[in-house]
C-alpha cells in the first residue's frame, strides 16, 4: 500500500476530515507553504484563509514547503527566522516534515532542529548518484528531479545510491530539463502577478513535446513498483475544486485509469483528451531520450490527435 503526500487547498476542516475518513492510512501528510511571508513556497501564492483552522484542527500530518528554486537573499540571512517559525510549527501543531530546495538551509535546519524530517524538493534537481552523495547526510527523503521521472534506469540508479526514502511526484507535467524552468519558478515565487507559462510558444510549435512531460497515469504506476517509498500528488493550483481533488486522489490510490488531461497537471500537460496506450508509455520509460533522432512521441501524438478528432466528429 502506497502512502501519499497531498496538496493543501483552502477548504473547511470538514473537507480534510472527509479525506482522512476516506483515505486515512494512505495519507502520509498534507503539504503547504510555511504560513506568513518568511519564504516563498516555489509556486504562486494560493488562497490561505482557512490554513490556521487546518493546522489547529485537522488530524492529518503536515509537511511545510521551503522550496523556491532560488532564494532572494542568502540562506544565512533567512535561517534564523525560518528556524524560529519551524520550531513554533513543530511545538504548536506537530509539524515534523519539511520539503526544501536549498542544501545550505537544509544543513542549518538539521543542526538546529534534528527532530524534523527533511525532504529534498524536486526543485533541488537531484537526478544522479553524485548528487545523492552531496546531499544524503542531510536529507531523509529524496524527491527526484522531474527530468528522470520517465527514465526507469535513472530511477533505479537513485534507488541504489540513496539509503533514505524516495518519493515520486506523479502528476507534475514540466518538460524534462525545460530551458525555461528556473526563470518560470523564480517568477512564480517572487512576481507580483501570476506568471504565464514561459514554454507556451515552444509547445504551440511542437505540441507533441507535451507527451514527454513528467507525468505518470494511475494505471501505469505499476511500472514504478519497487522504485519509491511514497508518492506525491501535485495540484495546489490545478486541483482547487474539492470534488475533482478527491476524484483524482482516489483514482491514483486505486490505480483507476485517467488520461493526462484529467490528472491535475500544469501548463505543459496535454490539453486534449488523448488516450495513452500502455505499450507506448512503457516504451518511453526506457527510451534514449534522443528526440532529435526519434519520432516516436511526435508520431504518437499526431495519431492520437487524429483519433480524438475522428471520435469527436462521430459524436
Amino acid at each position: 500500500m502506497s502512502t501519499w503526500v497531498i496538496p493543501y487547498i483552502d477548504q473547511e476542516v470538514a473537507f480534510w476530515q472527509e479525506i482522512s475518513n476516506k483515505f486515512g492510512e494512505q495519507i502520509h501528510s498534507v503539504y503547504l507553504p510555511v504560513p506568513g511571508s518568511l519564504v516563498a513556497s516555489g509556486r504562486a501564492p494560493q488562497p490561505d484563509q482557512r490554513v490556521g483552522a487546518f493546522l489547529r484542527e485537522s488530524r492529518l500530518k503536515k509537511t511545510v514547503l521551503i522550496n523556491p528554486i532560488l532564494l532572494n537573499r542568502s540562506a544565512e540571512e533567512m535561517a534564523p527566522g525560518l528556524i524560529q517559525a519551524l520550531r513554533l510549527l513543530h511545538d504548536e501543531f506537530g509539524v515534523e516534515h519539511i520539503t526544501l530546495a536549498n542544501l545550505t538551509l537544509a544543513k542549518m535546519i538539521r543542526k538546529a532542529l534534528p527532530e524534523m524530517k527533511i525532504a529534498a524538493s524536486t526543485l533541488m534537481g537531484i537526478s544522479t548518484p553524485v548528487q545523492v552523495f552531496m546531499a544524503q547526510d542531510v536529507i531523509d527523503t529524496l524527491i527526484p528531479d522531474t527530468r528522470v521521472l520517465r527514465d526507469l534506469k535513472a530511477l533505479e540508479r537513485l534507488r541504489k545510491a540513496f539509503r533514505g526514502e524516495i518519493r515520486l511526484i506523479v502528476n507534475e507535467a514540466c518538460l524534462p530539463g525545460c530551458l525555461y524552468r528556473v526563470q518560470h519558478f523564480y517568477e512564480m515565487a517572487y512576481s507580483e502577478y501570476y506568471p504565464q507559462s514561459l514554454c507556451r510558444s515552444l509547445l504551440t510549435a511542437n505540441p507533441w513535446l507535451r507527451l514527454t512531460g513528467a507525468w505518470v497515469l494511475p494505471q501505469y504506476l505499476k511500472f514504478y513498483d519497487g522504485l519509491y517509498d511514497s508518492l506525491k500528488l501535485s495540484g495546489r493550483v490545478t486541483l482547487q475544486d474539492p470534488r475533482r481533488y478527491q476524484e483524482v486522489l482516489g483514482a491514483y490510490i486505486q490505480r483507476q485509469p485517467l488520461r493526462p488531461v484529467e490528472i491535475g497537471g500544469g501548463p505543459a500537460s496535454p490539453l486534449e483528451a488523448l488516450e495513452i496506450s500502455e505499450a507506448w508509455f512503457e516504451q518511453t520509460l526506457r527510451c534514449t531520450k534522443e528526440c532529435t533522432d526519434c519520432k516516436i512521441c511526435q508520431n504518437y501524438y499526431e495519431q492520437a490527435e487524429q483519433s480524438l478528432r475522428a471520435s469527436n466528429h462521430a459524436h
